[in-house]
């Protein structure tokens, strides 16, 4: 085969077309090329921005954005490569395309969007404990569309982004310190300035609690069963659940040993008998 039979050959149009087999070829070979153009264009983005310290959420919403846009530029040159006229209609059919992909992605775009809000203001990061979305957990993975979380009995939950940015957010680890908020019941017979001193000393001989902010024992309210103690001890936030667990225990072996109450709710029932 020589040099003329095989541009005949490239010259010959597909059948029931204008496009020629040698547009064909080129249009693929520009297909092939620029998927790996645009992979090494991607892959220094990413490098790019790791080495700036930026979220890694943020470096992969602009990492994706920035690969469909790049794979949309190498289609149109191939697409022009047949022989095409792709400038004509090309307006129209961005119009078309923009609302079929945005109408059949919706739930995906909102998510994508809602990632990058994630990125930016960063109200969480991994291994923070946190409620969002309706679940308490630990975050295991911030991802560009969703957010893994563990919660305490170890069940992975992914949660859709958009769900996660769209409901309020609490974080319980953000900060470094937080206030135990104890309650407790003493009975209308307590001394109440008896109790408030027993806590008071346990709060404060406890080797975790903060001196600053103080801690406060104070009366609360006067409720149907039991005249209800505030006690508002400050502790480092990774302390926070064994000092509760540890103050609660030793509260109520104080309250049992000087005599205290704590009362349970009750309900007095009056039986009449009709005559």
């Amino acid at each position: 085969m020589n040099f003329e039979d095989i541009n005949s050959i490239l010259s010959t149009n597909v059948p029931m077309t204008d496009i020629t087999i040698g547009n064909v070829l080129i249009a693929v070979l520009i297909l092939i090329i620029g998927y790996l153009i645009v992979a090494l264009v991607v892959r220094y983005i990413r490098h790019a921005m790791n080495k700036a310290n930026m979220a890694h959420l943020l470096v992969e919403f602009v990492s994706r954005v920035a690969k469909i846009l790049l794979l949309l530029v190498i289609l149109l040159v191939a697409v022009s490569a047949l022989g095409i006229d792709v400038g004509a209609g090309l307006v129209s059919i961005s119009v078309v395309f923009g609302f079929v992909i945005g109408f059949a992605f919706q739930d995906m775009l909102g998510n994508l969007a809602a990632g990058f809000m994630i990125a930016l203001t960063k109200p969480f990061k991994v291994g923070d404990f946190v409620d969002a979305a309706g679940n308490s957990g630990s975050i295991q993975h911030v991802g560009i569309s969703n957010t893994t979380m563990l919660t305490y009995d170890n069940k992975k939950v992914i949660i859709p982004n958009s769900k996660v940015w769209g409901d309020a957010i609490t974080n319980y680890t953000a900060m470094k310190t937080r206030m135990i908020d104890l309650t407790v019941g003493i009975g209308y017979d307590d001394d109440i300035g008896k109790a408030m001193k027993i806590a008071s000393d346990i709060i404060n001989g406890h080797e975790k609690v903060l001196s600053d902010p103080a801690p406060m024992v104070a009366t609360n309210e006067l409720g149907d069963s039991s005249v209800n103690l505030i006690v508002r001890p400050w502790v480092k936030t990774s302390d926070y659940w064994a000092v509760k667990r540890g103050l609660t225990k030793r509260i109520k072996e104080a309250f049992d040993e000087a005599g205290i109450n704590i009362p349970y709710p009750q309900t007095d029932v009056h039986l009449f008998k009709q005559e």
